[in-house]
């Protein structure tokens, strides 16, 4: 093989893979959305309390991605932790949410 094929199938090849930049870049991202997030609704959880507004539906938002992020990471890596806490954050949210219809329905 020449250079000319050599750089070109390393080029083909790395079309539809992330480079590590490109990883580290989306990690940050991850990151910096999920922080954003949470401090949205803690400030939503907090008006609604000072408004004595219930605050299940809130936190039933947080307790469902906090679990699919528990579930999804549980699927690929198998830690039994990942399991457990999706499981308690999904048991959390359906209470959360059973409690907010309960208020909102009287």
């Amino acid at each position: 093989m020449n250079k000319e094929e050599i750089l070109e199938r390393n080029k083909k090849s790395n079309i539809d893979n992330e480079d590590e930049m490109e990883q580290y870049i989306n990690g940050k991202a991850g990151l910096s959305a999920k922080f954003i997030f949470s401090l949205i609704i803690l400030a939503l959880a907090i008006f609604k309390c000072y408004k004595h507004l219930p605050t299940g539906d809130i936190w039933t938002i947080f307790m469902a991605y906090v679990a699919t992020e528990s579930f999804y990471k549980y699927y690929y890596l198998r830690y039994k932790k990942l399991l457990i806490l999706g499981s308690f954050f999904s048991i959390s949210g359906m209470f959360f949410l059973f409690q907010f219809l309960t208020i909102t329905c009287k």
